[in-house]
Formats: C-alpha cells, sequence, structure tokens
C-alpha cells in the first residue's frame, strides 16, 4: 500500500493497530519471534521497543530482512502488570464471593475488586473456581474463574439468531429517554398552555438525559463491563463495538478477544461514535 494517499489520521490508526497486533499477536510468551520491519511498516527502533515491552531479548537474524528476537524475560523484565493490593481485606473479599457465589464462570477486574491476583484466586479456589485465563497491562489485570479451567475449543460455533449485546444500552436508553420524557411532555402540555413551563423543562430534561444515556454502559462496574466485553466473542465472524461501550483498554480488549480466537485487524471512528474496534473470527 502507497503510504503517501493515506491522511495522517487514517495513517496514525493503522499504526496503532499494527503496533497492538505486534505486543499481544507475535510478542506472545513464545521461545522466538521473527519480524520483518518492512512487512509491518514499523520503524526498527519502535519495533525493538514493542519487543523489549514484552520481555524479548534481540539477536542475530534468523531470516534475511527479519529482526528476530528470544524471549528472555530474566534479561529484560517486561512491562510489569497491574496487580492489587496483596493483603487480607475482609470487605473485597466478601464482595468477590458474592460475585463467585453459585456461578461457573466469572470474570474479575483487578483493579475494580482491589485485590491481588493471588488473593482473587485463592478466594475463588475456596469456592471451587480455578484461573481459567490472565490478561494484564499497566492499567489493569483481568481473571477468568471457572470450575472448568480448560480453553475454549476453537473456532467457536457460529451463533444461531441474533443474541442481545450490552453495547446495544447505548443506543436503547437515549431513544427511551427520548420516548418517555417526550411523551410526558406532549401529554402535560395537552389540555392547555397553562403548564407551558413543566412542558418546556420536560423536553429540556430530554435532551440533556439523552446525552448521558448514551454512555449509560460506562456507569456500570469495571467487573461488569469485562464480563460483557467477552460475551461479544460469541462465534459471530466479525464482531465490531465502540470502545465507549465498555471503557477498556484496547491491549487488555485484544487479550480477550484472542483467547476467544478473534484477531483484531483494523480501528475506525466516527464524530459521534468515537474510535471502534474490529475483529474477524480465525479459522
Amino acid at each position: 500500500m502507497d503510504l503517501s494517499i493515506l491522511g495522517s489520521g487514517d495513517f496514525m490508526h493503522d499504526w496503532y493497530v499494527r503496533t497492538i497486533r505486534l505486543r499481544f499477536q507475535v510478542f506472545t510468551g513464545t521461545p522466538y519471534a521473527h519480524v520483518s520491519p518492512m512487512e509491518w511498516r514499523i520503524d526498527p527502533e519502535s519495533l525493538r521497543g514493542i519487543a523489549r515491552s514484552r520481555g524479548y531479548l534481540e539477536i542475530a537474524p534468523m531470516f534475511q530482512g527479519c529482526l528476530s528476537f528470544q524471549y528472555a524475560p530474566q534479561y529484560v523484565p517486561p512491562v510489569p502488570v497491574f496487580d492489587g493490593p496483596d493483603r487480607p481485606d475482609k470487605d473485597r473479599e466478601r464482595w468477590l464471593l458474592n460475585r463467585l457465589s453459585g456461578s461457573d464462570q466469572v470474570w474479575i477486574s483487578l483493579k475494580h475488586a482491589n485485590l491481588s491476583a493471588r488473593r482473587v484466586a485463592e478466594v475463588a479456589e475456596a469456592e471451587g473456581l480455578r484461573v481459567a485465563a490472565d490478561f494484564g497491562d499497566p492499567t489493569d489485570r483481568v481473571l477468568l474463574l471457572s470450575r472448568n479451567p480448560a480453553p475454549p475449543r476453537l473456532p467457536l460455533p457460529t451463533p444461531n439468531g441474533l443474541r442481545f449485546r450490552y453495547a446495544w444500552l447505548n443506543y436503547i436508553a437515549p431513544v427511551t429517554v427520548l420516548a418517555l420524557l417526550g411523551a410526558s411532555a406532549v401529554i402535560v402540555g395537552s389540555p392547555s398552555d397553562y403548564e407551558a413551563p413543566i412542558v418546556n423543562l420536560l423536553f429540556l430534561a430530554t435532551f440533556v438525559s439523552a446525552v448521558p444515556a448514551a454512555f449509560i454502559t460506562g456507569l456500570f462496574p469495571r467487573t461488569t463491563r469485562v464480563g460483557w466485553l467477552a460475551r461479544e466473542f460469541d462465534g459471530s465472524l466479525h464482531v465490531e463495538f465502540a470502545m465507549r461501550s465498555y471503557r477498556l483498554p484496547a491491549d487488555l480488549v485484544v487479550q480477550i478477544a484472542a483467547y476467544h480466537g478473534y484477531v483484531f485487524y483494523g480501528q475506525s471512528a466516527t464524530q459521534a461514535g468515537g474510535p471502534s474496534l474490529k475483529f474477524y473470527k480465525r479459522v
């Protein structure tokens, strides 16, 4: 592709996609990684920096036109991931027990839980759940706790029929607000003009309330949003959603997607909806 035909915004989005894919789809902890700077269109120094952040040490090139790396976290410590406080906390552990009670599978955000991964694993094990997956970045760490910690069989089967997506709440909520408050304003103002100030207030409340309603999913706790996000990867061939829907770092989203057999391939953005991430199912 001729980069000269791309706008600066498109180029930055493309670069952003490629760097995330490198971090979480190439430098995954495998013993060796070989990357062509020309093929990935990333300058060698940036590429080396990404490798170091993932615990890889550069070695002599093993293939022409490639940079070669060996996974050596003992020599090149990767950027540490987030972890919560590693101390007993009865209130937070009680909250965790309530989340786990009667569940076969639960996603937990350590940033929201305010507990360390070790403490979460200990509490979960007492309830018969074990850590099935562990994803992290410097801002948060997400654990999947399950009674059956085996990874999912990939590729996931394609779902039958339409499934509810929690991202839809950001569209359903403002429409509901507009409908309810708009109808109330019409009903109150229908007998006469005497209630005109009330009608005006209702119409004003309608438009003022519709804006925050478009971000309603962000009002839910982080752990809840992580679970909703994981449900997006339900076996559909293509998955796309706005980042505002779940308000989680793209690095974490890409890792959760990969666990379900999805590859991050693009990003788009609109003035109204903001950036969206795109994934396809690996078959």
